[in-house]
């Protein structure tokens, strides 16, 4: 059993990095990927954790990204190339998280909520800050009775003090992470609201343009998505990754490898995700 969707401090997560890793090795999986939100600061720190432990620890990212009014996040594993060109956009993406954090204090302090950018960036404990933050400084307030309940109320389009974030272009994000070695697969993509029809178009659309992989196994998935997105794989070449998007305290719910207690991502999907790793890995050290 594998888990390539994992959160941790570095983002939107209540783990640091090494709790995640450990227990991952502590459940005996084959291989596990951390993949923070636009951050990969731990790329280096993960591959010497693989190597001391000798387990299969992959390296990743959750890079956000848009595409025909969706938000659509796009995961990259392995970052075996050269980076500064993602570094500099990620740094983009950074930017703008903070200034809508901004914008959500400010609009959540005109309707007399109480609290600051300090307490925000306090949570976060420096790391990439975003709304979970937000949303358990109110929590700590009492002024939600839950994580959920500060998202439906604030933080989720339609909520009181809901801003959109930056996202780079989903094709930009493509060629970013495949020219920093990344193997590509969109994260969740049975979210995304629109229909089956609709998704098939769009992935086609996406396939064409070099994404790698989608998200076919999935906490939340239905076992008619789950055969949706093996038909993608049969019929457009799509690698299959599947994880179980754990962020800790954050999802109480989503637990390491078996996300609600029934997700099982096999290793079958591993060998042909380290095949298209070499490829991607050989393409971007060429250019």
């Amino acid at each position: 059993m594998i888990d390539l969707q994992l959160h941790t401090t570095d983002s939107d997560g209540t783990w640091p990095w090494r709790k995640v890793a450990d227990a991952c090795v502590e459940l005996k999986l084959t291989a596990f990927a951390i993949t923070d939100h636009d951050t990969m600061c731990r790329r280096t720190e993960v591959l010497e954790y693989a190597k001391k432990y000798n387990v299969q620890a992959i390296p990743g990212i959750e890079l956000s990204t848009a595409e025909n009014g969706h938000t659509v996040h796009l995961l990259g594993y392995f970052l075996n190339g050269p980076l500064s060109k993602l570094e500099g956009r990620l740094d983009f993406l950074r930017q703008g998280r903070l200034d809508r954090n901004k914008l959500i204090i400010t609009r959540l302090r005109s309707i007399g909520i109480d609290v600051t950018e300090e307490e925000v960036l306090a949570i976060a404990g420096n790391k990439v800050v975003g709304r979970p933050h937000i949303a358990r400084l109110l929590l700590s307030k009492g002024v939600v009775s839950n994580m959920q309940d500060a998202f439906d109320k604030y933080l989720i389009p339609g909520g009181k003090a809901y801003f959109p974030k930056e996202e780079l272009p989903l094709r930009e994000g493509i060629d970013l992470l495949h020219e920093a070695g990344a193997v590509t697969s969109v994260a969740h993509p049975g979210l995304l609201r629109c229909t089956a029809l609709e998704l098939e178009t769009s992935l086609r659309e996406w396939r064409s343009w070099g994404l790698d992989g989608v998200e076919g196994i999935y906490p939340s998935y239905s076992p008619e998505q789950v055969g949706f997105f093996s038909r993608m794989q049969a019929k457009y070449g799509f690698l299959i990754t599947g994880g179980s998007d754990f962020h800790g305290e954050n999802k109480p719910h989503i637990k390491i490898g078996t996300g609600t207690g029934r997700l099982n991502v096999p290793d079958a999907l591993l060998e042909p995700l380290y095949q298209r790793r070499d490829e991607v890995a050989a393409a971007a050290n060429r250019n």
